[in-house]
């Protein structure tokens, strides 16, 4: 009984150290886990105070336009391709670098108006509204940009018409030029921009939205419905930009030139209320858009 005692003894000792080693990883990963820094949301707080808005819009306006934002370095993509369409929690958010850049600006009266747009896309943007444009002037032309973005929309969509005409093929240009809308991009990839903004920074997909209106107006078919000998005033070195409001100044040509069609399509002299009303509806896509470029900014 004797002997077996020092044996008991050290057998306990071990068993002590081994529980003591474990409370103590215990303890150890639990001090590590809470002494991770949570990001500091005070600026983000500022900015939410700052615009006057409820918290949950201003976090959803953030998230969105750092999940269009480019630029991003590859730490940055990563933490962004966690992000959820809900986002729940702020500091998710502000566990972006990018995000917690512009918070800082923006605290300090800083901010960039492009800076969730990617370097190589800010021309357009730039040309069209400034390099410094006002926190006024941005949220002006976002909701500018998302009213022509809704009407360009439309016409990008798979036609519901079918235009047949017998004899020989005839030119109608604007007719062309409303099926270039959905011929030369698929309408999947239009981009979705926010119609009440309340964040002044430009989102990646208003600059995306105005590249496309650039394919679109500069596309061969646009160029026959718009020659320059005839349109002068819409080109700017050789191109017609993504929002061409000179279109204005040719509005009565324009008119004339889609009469004209009209009555290529409904050669009969006395045509039914119901042929007139469908032509009408074609046409009345495209002059809609038209009239929303024409209208930008107004």
């Amino acid at each position: 009984m004797n002997k077996l005692l020092p044996r008991i003894v050290v057998g306990v000792c071990l068993a002590v150290l081994a529980v003591g080693g474990t409370v103590a990883w215990l303890l150890r990963d639990r001090l590590s886990a809470s002494s991770k820094s949570v990001p500091d949301r005070a600026d983000y707080d500022a900015l939410v105070a700052r615009l006057g808005a409820e918290e949950p819009a201003v976090r959803d306006e953030l998230n969105a336009l750092i999940c269009t934002a480019g630029g991003l370095d590859e730490t940055d993509q990563a933490r962004r391709g966690t992000l959820t369409r809900d986002c729940p929690d702020p500091i998710v958010l502000l566990e972006i670098d990018h995000v917690r850049s512009y918070l800082r600006k923006a605290a300090r009266g800083e901010a960039d108006p492009f800076h969730f747009v990617a370097p190589d896309q800010r021309g357009h943007l730039k040309q069209l509204f400034g390099e410094n444009p006002s926190a006024e002037e941005v949220l002006a032309v976002r909701r500018a940009l998302a009213r022509l973005g809704a009407e360009f929309e439309i016409i990008r969509q798979p036609p519901d018409w079918k235009v047949k005409i017998e004899g020989e093929p005839v030119a109608m240009p604007f007719l062309d030029l409303l099926r270039e809308g959905y011929e030369f991009m698929p309408a999947t990839k239009h981009p979705p921009l926010r119609a009440e903004p309340i964040i002044p920074a430009f989102a990646g997909t208003d600059a995306e939205l105005l590249a496309h209106i650039d394919q679109y107006f500069n596309g061969a078919r646009a160029r026959a419905a718009f020659p320059p000998e005839k349109f002068p005033k819409l080109y700017e070195g050789g191109r017609i930009p993504p929002i061409p409001t000179a279109l204005a100044d040719y509005r009565q040509s324009i008119q004339a030139g889609i009469a004209a069609e009209k009555r290529i399509l409904l050669p009969s002299a006395n045509p039914g209320p119901d042929a007139i009303e469908a032509v009408n509806d074609v046409y009345d896509k495209l002059e809609r858009f038209f009239a929303a470029v024409e209208q930008f900014g107004d």
